[in-house]
């Protein structure tokens, strides 16, 4: 059994356009989460969700993992609106990436694959600490995947390449309604995505995996 407590999604700007998290204490998003919910509890306790399907709405959200970013949390979006910034999630997501950037330029120049063009030819797949494995999947695009498991499960490049190949090239490159901007970042919020991905963990967590 995998316990896989996060994954970070990074682009080709270096920016973190998606983040989940499924077992994990001391979240960065609980306050959010919470500020979440208590807003639909007084949209119900005002009457403005009715019915059947208003509940069952509301109990979908309430299994789902929370997110980060979205659309309204980005800088232009969210000085337009007068949203506040997850300011804690911002400085994680920057120390993963420096982390994993530093890890990965370490190992191509051990090996002798060094590039100005960056890449991970060295074949930097992952990291252990007394807690966690951290495991690092490099996409021929250039995007990036992180994820965060225990400390006791060997690779997991076949479920980040199959995350990768299956969930985020079919539910964000394939959606007409995504648009790439070669120029600047863009959160991924596509609720298929969203659901198919959490699906995916969900079901090798609970399936029998070879650890070390």
């Amino acid at each position: 059994m995998v316990l896989v407590y996060n994954i970070y999604i990074f682009d080709r700007h270096c920016q973190c356009i998606f983040y989940t998290e499924w077992n994990r204490a001391n979240s960065p998003l609980a306050a959010d989460a919470e500020a979440n919910r208590n807003s639909k509890e007084l949209v119900r306790g005002n009457q403005v969700l009715t019915g059947d399907g208003a509940s069952s709405r509301s109990s979908l959200d309430g299994q789902r993992p929370p997110v980060w970013p979205t659309t309204s949390s980005s800088t232009a979006r969210r000085i337009s609106a007068g949203s506040s910034r997850n300011t804690a999630m911002e400085e994680e997501a920057k120390l993963v990436y420096g982390v994993v950037y530093s890890t990965r330029n370490i190992i191509n120049k051990f090996n002798g694959k060094d590039s100005p063009q960056g890449g991970n030819p060295g074949g930097f797949m992952s990291f252990a600490t007394s807690t966690y494995r951290l495991h690092y999947y490099e996409a021929p695009t250039g995007v990036k995947f992180v994820l965060n498991t225990d400390v006791n499960t060997t690779s997991m490049q076949p479920v980040l390449e199959m995350i990768y190949r299956n969930i985020y090239v079919e539910y964000v490159v394939k959606n007409p309604l995504f648009a790439i901007d070669p120029l600047a970042s863009t959160p991924i919020e596509n609720d298929y995505f969203r659901a198919v991905l959490n699906n995916y963990i969900r079901e090798i967590s609970s399936a029998a995996m070879p650890t070390a």
